[in-house]
């Protein structure tokens, strides 16, 4: 994993920069009304080159058990309207004050897909959590 700056269609936004197949926590109190707010894309040398695209997948954890929350698959190679940041929000106030791991995964290729890793270059945009 790392950080940077990444810029997609005109728009930069600071960003994870994930393996295709990888997982990131995110320990927070989720406040009253609270959100996850973040964008979805992959790397721009990825979009012209051959691929089935990159499953993303988010929920919370309490330690014990893993809700999931959120679902996409984005495949610029196929789909030139996903060249850009996907934004997405998902809806945490039903854990409100509660002490939890956001999970943010990313699976090479679509659920039911066989997997195929090639110029998966996944992208979280500026993930926060905020109060709505």
């Amino acid at each position: 994993f790392s950080v940077a700056d990444v810029t997609l269609a005109g728009e930069t936004k600071r960003a994870i920069v994930a393996p295709s197949n990888g997982r990131i926590f995110l320990h927070v109190r989720v406040p009253d009304d609270g959100w996850l707010r973040l964008s979805l894309g992959m790397k721009p040398e990825s979009w012209d080159k051959e691929g089935n695209g990159v499953y993303f997948f988010a929920g919370v954890s309490d330690g014990r058990a893993f809700e999931q929350l959120f679902e996409q698959t984005v495949n610029p190679f196929a789909n030139a309207s996903e060249r850009r940041w996907i934004p997405v929000m998902v809806d945490l106030s039903a854990y409100a004050g509660e002490e939890m791991d956001i999970v943010l995964n990313t699976r090479a290729s679509g659920k039911n897909i066989p997997p195929d890793d090639r110029n998966d270059m996944p992208l979280w945009g500026a993930p926060e959590v905020i109060r709505r």
